[in-house]
């Protein structure tokens, strides 16, 4: 027996709680079957499973050399020690009669038994004894299987309610969890629009993403970029090769290879491809390995492969027989899809193929078809039909719609409706640019369009509610959403709920339906909630609607403000860089709501808010952040009675639960009562008593004169303040301050204890290490906290998986003041506002003078976050370089980018700007000394001196550095 078997591997990676919770929380069921294919993460997931239960764990990691029954229950006998260390002293296992017995006589409470990699020992007698333990599972031990493939008894027992199994999607990396993962535990801040590339290109695949971290980890951010700009590269590859396909038959795997060009596979079509007649008995057996998924439709199964092994596949074929053979076989892909009706594989095919005349066919024949799924099938085609065809212009137009660019999809309907040929086309293009139009420009006076009538809700909600209840199903989605801005939320789950029931209900407002059915439970504290969060996220989903994707990923990660506030900026950054205002405005919407009750945004946020969202024309919405913006007001001591009175007169004209917080805000015993009243008639009843107990607790730590003003600096050096006065830090050990630092650094984000572990007391054992943070994590407590603090009110917070130092909002932080500057200038920006995107820009810049604690050198911990920040305000002088350069004020440009030089000199664009600039204010000899020193910076890399100017975009000492 090897007792490496039964030892349980260490939590890596990020704990993921919308996985976690349901499989540990109070109705957890007693079986949890986690099925998915190499690299998707299973170990590590039911790692973390382990490390969080309280009760006993036993784990055994199955493999081939276990397929007797003898050896496998020898080796269960060995593991269900670390349950009860009596079950060693028993005589040895001869059945599973004898475990179950066993089990039953010594389990007295809760234990958990971990079998991993159960695919192992299919087929083999081991994986009866197996079968036999989930039939007759002891009463209290839960079980936790990993494995490629589902067994019988799992899916029997999921079916029946007794089971929980997870597959490859539910394991798949959302866009914030990866965002998230690179934060946590690899120590880096990736930018939103390579969070969103990253996701897209891996398919959130777990052994991708760690793939990709170990091909960028050490190396400059530009080696982000041009990894995501290639795809997955060698190291996908091997690991395909090694972990899945190696291990694969040959017949199945050439079969595998040549069935790729194939988007969805059955028998029939994989026999007629290949001229075969065995492909359903290949298929099943893909299928029982793990490597392709089967969904079982009304006339046979349908399987597909996962985005990045097809991917591979592909690349196999073309390597081993050609490029000719692979475009035969995708012709011969495209034929048969086309023949099925199915054109966006017909049309892939066709492109992948370079048969542009099929492609045309295609377009031609099932265009309407294809432009109501506006997807990535209009990359794969050439500039010269994607800007000619009536289609695709119709279809970018939608795509644009999707993805929430609005102001975008006008030019392109427009468009759209010059190139379409026939009169229904035009006639639809132009309904569809009609309802763009009546959403970003509202009609006045009465509506009756769904559109607008949604819209109105967003402008005066209760002069919809006052109108009599609609029948049809738009209509009263519209109603629904006036009652939800209203903040009657009962009513609008119970009229979102009806709604999405409705069963000839179109799947884009069935989607919206279920976002609002969530929205208005989850703002409830509904139980229910967590299961709304995530129908509406699978809706989104499926429709293929990523405004509403992110959304449904925003909502909920506002229901966990502690952990997920910098994932929640990453989406809103993507949304203004995708030109999706409406989405960055109410994610921040969501965030503000569900920060509110710890004062996680500032009066001054929450009215930048208020202005964003008056700005789109969403008054009802504005006067929400208002009220909150109140709250923060009397939660800092600047309560002004007359300006209260104004917020409560507005927020009653809104709904009941704006008001509740604009009464909240005014501070009177008389007001508490009235917001008690008003919340629980809405629905709203925990959320206004946490906001009020948040209200009561900031207000009387400051009455007892407990300290509240906390400041973190981390540019040019290190301090921290309390009210103005440093904190001394002399008393602490070295690396205690430095684990100080480090927190203050990435501050109010929580660090994993494994990463902490890593940078602090690397190579200890693991128990030890632990051990040692907690005894630093004391210290700093016993030097920050007051005495009456208590872990929820500490400076230093456990969170999830690791600690925090939290920043309260009446806190400072020099280096997220930067970042706060810097995101507020691109926002103003990318909508068009040149002059507050300059004075945000102009802010952050000033604010970063040095490197971020020059004093702890090349530090890991803190490397990253300095060059990360260091390129941010790099690239914020250069875009205040070109803005003052186009005013004409050219010596604000030169020192700007004398600026940027400062903080790094070995960037192209900031010495040919310079250059440019010096030369244009008529300063030769200037222009020249910049020069010399620009070709000293080359030299120094050996970098060929430029004869002719640098194409733009390029950086010739980027590269080489």
């Amino acid at each position: 027996m090897l007792r490496s078997r039964t030892r349980r591997p260490a939590p890596r990676g990020l704990p993921r709680d919308r996985l976690l919770d349901p499989v540990l929380g109070p109705s957890a069921q007693p079986l949890v079957s986690v099925v998915a294919a190499a690299g998707c993460g299973k170990t590590t997931f039911l790692s973390h499973v382990a490390a969080r239960e309280t009760a006993p764990v036993a784990w055994l990691t199955l493999d081939g050399a276990l397929g007797s029954a003898a050896a496998v229950l020898a080796h269960l006998q060995l593991a269900c020690a670390d349950l009860v260390p009596s079950v060693a002293e028993r005589a040895p296992w001869e059945s599973t009669e004898d475990a179950l017995a066993t089990l039953e006589q010594v389990l007295d409470g809760p234990a958990l038994l971990v079998l991993d990699e159960l695919q192992s020992i299919d087929g083999t007698p081991a994986a009866g004894v197996v079968e036999r333990l989930l039939l007759h599972q002891p009463v209290h031990l839960r079980v936790a299987l990993g494995s490629r493939t589902v067994t019988s008894t799992a899916l029997t027992r999921h079916l029946a309610g007794t089971a929980t199994v997870l597959g490859g999607e539910d394991l798949r990396f959302r866009t914030w969890e990866v965002e998230e993962l690179f934060r946590t535990c690899h120590g880096t801040r990736l930018r939103a629009e390579e969070v969103a590339d990253l996701a897209h290109r891996t398919g959130g695949w777990a052994a991708g993403l760690e793939l990709f971290h170990l091909a960028t980890h050490g190396r400059p951010p530009s080696s982000r970029a041009r990894l995501l700009g290639v795809g997955g590269g060698q190291l996908s590859s091997d690991y395909l090769a090694r972990h899945v396909l190696d291990q694969v038959p040959v017949p199945l795997r050439d079969f595998l290879v040549r069935t790729a060009v194939l988007a969805t596979l059955t028998a029939a079509r994989c026999d007629e491809l290949l001229g075969s007649t065995d492909a359903a008995a290949l298929l099943e057996q893909a299928h029982r390995l793990g490597l392709l998924n089967a969904v079982a439709d009304a006339e046979s199964t349908v399987y597909c492969c996962h985005e990045v092994m097809r991917a591979h596949l592909l690349d196999v074929l073309v390597g081993r027989d050609g490029g000719a053979r692979a475009r035969e076989l995708h012709q011969r892909g495209a034929q048969l899809a086309l023949r099925e009706g199915d054109f966006d594989a017909a049309l892939r095919s066709s492109c992948r193929a370079h048969d542009w005349d099929a492609a045309q066919r295609v377009l031609a024949i099932g265009g309407g078809e294809l432009a109501e799924r506006p997807g990535s099938w209009i990359d794969e085609l050439p500039a010269s039909i994607r800007d000619t065809d009536p289609w695709v212009a119709l279809a970018l137009a939608r795509r644009l719609v999707v993805d929430g660019a609005l102001e975008q999809a006008l030019e392109a309907y427009r468009l759209a409706g010059s190139r379409v040929e026939t009169a229904t086309g035009r006639a639809l293009a132009a309904h569809e640019l009609r309802m763009v139009q009546s959403w970003l420009n509202p009609p006045l006076g009465a509506v009756s369009d769904w559109v607008a009538l949604t819209r109105d809700a967003f402008v005066a909600p209760r002069r919809q509610l006052a109108e009599p209840r609609p029948v049809d199903a738009a209509r009263r989605l519209a109603r629904a959403v006036a009652q939800l801005t209203s903040g009657d939320l009962v009513a609008a789950a119970r009229e979102f709920s009806a709604v999405s029931e409705l069963p000839t209900l179109p799947s884009a407002l069935e989607a919206v339906a279920l976002l609002g059915e969530a929205a208005s439970l989850s703002l409830s504290f509904r139980p229910e909630a967590p299961e709304s969060r995530e129908r509406a996220a699978v809706a989104a989903k499926m429709l293929g609607a990523p405004a509403l994707e992110r959304l449904a990923d925003g909502l909920d990660l506002a229901c966990r403000p502690e952990t997920a506030r910098e994932a929640l900026s990453h989406l809103r950054d993507r949304c203004a860089a995708i030109g999706d205002r409406w989405g960055a405005a109410l994610l921040g919407l969501f965030g503000a709501l569900a920060g509110l009750p710890g004062g996680m945004l500032t009066a001054d946020e929450h009215t930048a808010l208020a202005v964003e969202l008056t700005e789109l024309g969403a008054p009802a919405l504005a006067t929400w952040c208002t009220t909150m913006a109140a709250v923060e007001d009397a939660r800092a001591g600047r309560r002004d009675e007359g300006a209260t009175a104004d917020v409560e007169r507005a927020a009653a004209g809104v709904g009941p639960l704006p008001h509740t917080v604009a009464l909240l805000a005014a501070g009177t015993a008389q007001g508490r009562v009235r917001a008690t009243r008003l919340a629980r008639t809405c629905g709203a009843t925990t959320w206004a008593t946490l906001v009020l107990r948040g209200l009561r607790t900031t207000l009387a730590s400051t009455a007892a004169g407990t300290p509240v003003a906390l400041e973190v600096r981390c540019i040019g050096g290190f301090t921290v303040l309390r009210d103005g006065v440093p904190v001394p830090l002399d008393a602490l050990r070295p690396q205690h301050q430095a684990l100080l630092r480090a927190l203050a650094l990435h501050a109010p984000l929580p660090v994993h204890r494994e990463r902490l572990v890593e940078w602090f007391w690397e190579g200890r054992d693991p128990e030890r290490a632990q051990h040692n943070l907690q005894v630093a994590i004391s210290a700093l407590r016993g030097l920050l906290d007051p005495a009456t603090a208590t872990p929820a009110t500490s400076v230093l917070r456990r969170t999830g998986g690791g600690y925090a130092l939290h920043l309260a909002a009446a806190d400072r932080h020099d280096v997220r003041r930067v970042e706060r500057h810097l995101a507020a200038g691109r926002s103003a920006l990318e909508r068009g506002d040149v002059e507050s995107g300059r004075r945000s820009l102009a802010a952050g810049v000033r604010e970063l003078t040095a490197d971020l604690l020059p004093d702890d050198g090349p530090a890991e911990w803190v490397t990253g976050e300095r060059d990360e920040v260091r390129g941010a305000v790099v690239h914020a002088c250069q875009l205040l370089a070109d803005l003052y350069t186009s005013a004409g004020d050219r010596p604000a440009a030169i020192q700007v980018t004398r600026h940027a030089l400062a903080l790094d000199r070995y960037q192209d664009g900031s010495w040919r700007r310079l250059i440019d600039a010096l030369t244009a204010d008529g300063q030769p000899a200037a222009a020249a000394t910049a020069r010399r020193e620009y070709a000293q910076v080359l030299a120094e890399l050996d970098v060929p001196v430029p004869v002719t100017p640098v194409p733009a975009g390029r950086s010739p000492v980027r590269a080489r550095a």
